[in-house]
């Protein structure tokens, strides 16, 4: 497996999945290769900046994600009649923002923040001038192991990006209330990277959309590869098979 985009051939229905920040199209290998199943056609996209360097990721603003993200959309949409957004932690802030602005036929948002953590991007303000990359912390369950070959090419990230992630996240506040589109809201109840109100917040903020809140009991931040993926995999299909098809 590389971190690079993924294209799996299906129906005239279309899933875009979306890896999250400092992640790579990897982390989302094994949910496409269960929607995979139900016969869509399936694209992992590989946001700007990432699967390469922590340096090239520095360089990129959250406007890059967006056009990297949207143009993978567009790609997808050429060959699909109806499309589904899949992201994961900011993956599914782009995919919450694309619903919104470009349209889709569902949106699912997993492990999804609603804002950075205001310590976290006060520290990373300050840190950053002094140390701009810091190790990744990364940790799954000890009988997730077989799941670490999906892990981040990445062992360092830049923190001044940090301040990108929330400019994404204030634009993605700003259209919620326009999305109309059909969306599942995935959170973990062991993820301490986001604020523990984001799936709620997000479902009360898209107004508009008939929006679903599900908790997953044992898993972390990046659910794809944790504990309850088989129960989240299950979810997201059960889901995009009423409104997808």
């Amino acid at each position: 497996l590389e971190p690079s985009s993924r294209l799996i051939t299906g129906g005239e229905a279309g899933c875009l999945l979306l890896h999250g920040f400092s992640g790579s199209p990897l982390e989302m290998v094994p949910l496409a290769e269960a929607l995979a199943g139900e016969g869509w056609t399936i694209s992992v996209a590989q946001l700007a900046g990432h699967g390469t360097s922590p340096y090239d990721l520095a360089r990129t603003t959250w406007e890059d994600w967006i056009g990297s993200a949207r143009q993978a959309y567009a790609d997808l949409r050429d060959r699909c009649r109806r499309i589904a957004l899949v992201g994961l932690s900011m993956g599914g802030a782009l995919g919450l923002y694309l619903a919104a602005t470009e349209g889709a036929a569902a949106v699912v948002a997993i492990s999804t923040p609603i804002r950075v953590r205001p310590l976290l991007a006060t520290a990373s303000r300050k840190a950053s001038r002094v140390l701009p990359l810091v190790p990744v912390i990364f940790r799954l369950s000890p009988r997730e192991r077989t799941m670490r070959r999906y892990r981040s090419p990445y062992t360092r990230i830049p923190l001044g990006a940090t301040g990108e992630v929330d400019r994404l996240l204030d634009a993605t506040r700003e259209v919620l209330p326009r999305l109309t589109a059909p969306t599942l809201v995935v959170q973990g109840r062991r993820d301490w990277v986001i604020p523990r109100e984001s799936g709620p917040q997000i479902v009360a903020l898209a107004q508009s959309s008939p929006a679903t809140l599900l908790w997953l009991p044992r898993s972390g931040h990046v659910a794809t590869l944790d504990r309850d993926r088989g129960m989240l995999f299950d979810a997201v299909k059960g889901f995009l098979r009423t409104h997808l098809t």
